[in-house]
């Protein structure tokens, strides 16, 4: 294998494997920044919610979008960074939540929009693993991720305990008891997925070494998972994915999806999980090679039931975390560190 990498050696799977230990150290860590937060939101009757984010942390975010939705009853949406940092342009964010959401804290476009949501009078709070970055010092509530040093290029642990920090936010704003148990018991969850996992990825992604293309589709609360595994393959593999909600894709795309071309369709339990069998037929009637994440036993790649689907991207993203893992080194690719890419990335 040209890259020289193994299991042992590996940056990038020891921080996959690690992510069990990193989202309970993440959820005991915000427990009392949480509690704070929420009291604020209260306080200034919070109307919307507005997420400010980018790459891995952007899909994040997506998460958030319909997690607070579907548990605090109130509009949530992502952020234009550009709208400030571009085109320099003034909004007003008063009755909003706007949180920033970055590993690093350093990015100036997600910053320039904490700085003027914080101006016009929005209630801000930032989601970062670097205690003492801009970011932190920007946010009035600061959410740490507690994750610990993340090596590898490709994030990993940084974007669970992020979904996290988002589950037990949403959890104590809606005063969900039941969803903040379930949610103690997710660590436990993951750790039961990486077990069952190794083999069936390798599996997988060694039938997938001359792939070209890889689609990643699923729906609505699971959208994350399939946009954050489409970039997980892509920037660790050299693959061209693409990421698609079922509902766009059957708007026109489907017609560019030639025969024999991998789909990577999400099916957790929920109420996605009947329109996403029907969208797996329709592939596969045109000769896509239907690959599915599901609690079913002829899945390609297992999922495990955290209990609730609004938990389970938690869980769902470590089948792809593994094939893109497995997938590179497969291809005699460096696994920690990606041609051409560096861990931190400033935009503006």
């Amino acid at each position: 294998m040209a890259s020289g990498y193994n299991r042992i050696m590996s940056i990038l799977l020891s921080e996959i494997n690690e992510q069990p230990a990193a989202l309970e150290r993440a959820l005991t860590g915000s427990k009392d920044a949480i509690a704070e937060l929420v009291a604020a939101i209260k306080a200034r009757d919070v109307r919307y919610v507005i997420l400010a984010a980018r790459g891995t942390s952007d899909h994040a975010a997506t998460y958030a979008k319909y997690l607070l939705q579907l548990t605090v009853g109130i509009p949530c949406g992502l952020a234009a960074p550009s709208v400030h940092t571009l085109y320099e342009a003034d909004v007003n964010y008063k009755d909003a939540l706007v949180i920033g959401v970055s590993q690093s804290g350093a990015g100036d476009d997600i910053n320039e929009v904490m700085t003027q949501a914080r101006k016009s009078g929005a209630l801000t709070a930032a989601i970062t693993n670097t205690e003492g970055s801009k970011l932190s010092q920007i946010a009035e509530h600061v959410l740490f991720c507690h994750a610990g040093v993340e090596k590898a290029v490709a994030a990993t642990k940084t974007y669970t305990t992020t979904l996290g920090i988002f589950a037990k936010l949403a959890a104590r704003w809606a005063g969900n008891d039941e969803l903040a148990e379930t949610l103690g018991r997710v660590p436990d969850a993951m750790h039961k997925e990486l077990l069952g996992l190794e083999g069936k990825a390798q599996t997988v992604a060694h039938s997938l070494t001359h792939a070209e293309r890889i689609l990643a589709i699923a729906r609505g609360l699971h959208l994350c998972t399939a946009i954050e595994s489409s970039l997980k393959i892509a920037e660790t593999t050299h693959t061209t994915t693409q990421a698609f909600s079922s509902a766009d894709l059957l708007h026109g795309p489907i017609a560019s999806v030639p025969a024999n071309t991998p789909c990577l369709l999400l099916l957790p339990d929920g109420k996605t999980k009947p329109m996403m069998l029907e969208v797996a037929a329709k592939l596969a009637s045109r000769g896509a090679r239907v690959l599915t994440l599901a609690t079913d036993p002829d899945a390609a790649l297992p999922l495990t039931n955290t209990g609730t689907e609004l938990l389970a991207p938690l869980v769902d993203i470590l089948p792809a975390q593994l094939l893109a893992y497995h997938l590179t080194v497969a291809r005699g690719l460096d696994p920690d560190n990606p041609s051409g890419l560096t861990k931190v990335t400033v935009t503006r």
